[in-house]
């Protein structure tokens, strides 16, 4: 990887007016959105250890739960994002087990307007992706995780991936979301969406891969800095920084490699967009107190893909995705999403 990506043009970033934006918003509201991916379920509950008593079978202190919340996450979350910013035509696509959380997070989504029609649910060997977070004095204690041995059936890759094929022509943004190794990215069904992305040059896919990043090359890559410089020959731990130089020479090199546009996320340090017009340093969102990331990368893509169907070029796909995040990097302990007047409320603040 070279040190500066400076083959690629660096233009200067100016943030789109609240004008602009508003009819931005306003046009994202007829879209149509498909969303294939990892659909999981976030869980909350709140401890509150003043009610707790010693287990008569156990003799252990009990842990009492005095409020619980469930929220989709995932694919799913990206799938709500899309629909709290306004988008009215939301299709998701992917697999739950026949168990309590899947049941939930189809109540969950079908409350949002999201069409859940193509979620499978597969009778064997699969659970529900579902994340349990207990909170002990509003603090994350450590997870119960369902999925971790899930195996997707050749039954179910063969009728996602006809579903693929049936809801394609449809929608008007095709965001491919992978969040889990055990989820419904395995490498037949990456094979089948990767032939179908190639036989549909006319629709607009967006890309999101924690593992498989590169498994999609004709679709625009949404993508961390710790996995773009990854892709490009640098390792970095998760809690090593990625430097400016590295993130815009990692963003520049793949976009070289696809001749697509390229999302290259930074958390608090903003984004890197690279188009064919050049490279784009988008500055993180001004934010004071305290933030919680979890979600964050899911809201980025849901306005970088809500932005790109509306008809809007790369950088204000990038600025609509940094705008969300905003929001919801807030919103403490949940995986939140962004209304349009939370929206224009925090790029006021930029």
């Amino acid at each position: 990887m070279s040190e500066s990506g400076s083959s690629v043009h660096r233009r200067e970033f100016q943030q789109p007016s609240e004008a602009r934006l508003r009819h931005i918003l306003g046009l994202i509201a007829g879209v149509r959105v498909l969303v294939v991916g990892d659909v999981c379920l976030d869980i909350y509950w709140s401890v509150d250890g003043s009610r707790s008593e010693k287990s008569l079978e156990t003799g252990l202190a009990t842990h009492p739960v005095r409020e619980q919340r469930y929220s989709p996450g995932g694919a799913g979350n990206v799938a709500s994002n899309i629909a709290a910013a306004g988008c009215r035509d939301v299709r998701i696509l992917g697999v739950i087990g026949e168990d309590p959380w899947g049941r939930e997070l189809m109540r969950l989504l079908r409350a949002l307007g999201i069409n859940v029609e193509d979620v499978l649910a597969q009778h064997e060997a699969w659970a529900t992706l579902a994340y349990n977070k207990p909170l002990f004095d509003r603090h994350e204690s450590s997870r119960f995780d369902f999925g971790n041995f899930n195996e997707l059936s050749t039954e179910a890759t063969r009728d996602l991936l006809l579903r693929c094929r049936a809801r394609i022509p449809e929608a008007d943004v095709v965001i491919v979301n992978q969040q889990v190794r055990q989820g419904i990215h395995t490498e037949a069904f990456r094979h089948g969406l990767a032939a179908l992305i190639r036989k549909h040059p006319d629709r607009i896919f967006v890309a999101d891969s924690r593992h498989f990043s590169d498994s999609y090359p004709g679709a625009l890559m949404k993508i961390n800095d710790h996995e773009a410089v990854r892709l490009c020959g640098t390792l970095r731990a998760p809690e090593e920084l990625v430097s400016r130089q590295e993130a815009l020479a990692a963003a520049a090199e793949l976009f070289a490699r696809s001749g697509k546009p390229v999302f290259v996320t930074r958390g608090i340090r903003g984004m890197v967009v690279v188009d064919p017009r050049g490279l784009w340093e988008l500055p993180g969102p001004r934010i004071h107190g305290q933030v919680d990331a979890v979600g964050a990368g899911d809201s980025a893509l849901a306005g970088i893909s809500l932005a790109l169907a509306a008809g809007c070029d790369a950088v204000e796909a990038g600025y609509l995705g940094n705008l969300i995040a905003a929001v919801t990097i807030q919103k403490l302990n949940q995986t939140g999403t962004a209304t349009p007047e939370e929206i224009i409320a925090v790029s006021r603040r930029q």
